[in-house]
């Protein structure tokens, strides 16, 4: 089951829908063609996925797109 979510992207707000088990690195690569952090190990070890976010970096692989999400429901 696909939900909205609602996130700031490089400094502008963006919306799309995706199941909440997405990862966030799936959803900048597949729903909106982000394509500079890359899937390598899958695991959170290689630091390939890596993105800012709220100033400070996380591994995208390992964070679902619930939680970058701006929508409180």
């Amino acid at each position: 089951m696909k939900r909205q979510f609602s996130f700031t992207l490089n400094g502008r707000q963006v919306s799309v829908s995706a199941p909440p088990a997405h990862t966030l690195l799936e959803v900048l690569r597949e729903k909106l063609d982000v394509t500079g952090p890359k899937e390598d190990c899958g695991k959170g070890e290689c630091g390939a996925c890596t993105v800012l976010m709220n100033g400070k970096p996380v591994l995208s692989c390992l964070v679902l797109i619930s939680q970058a999400n701006h929508n409180e429901e």
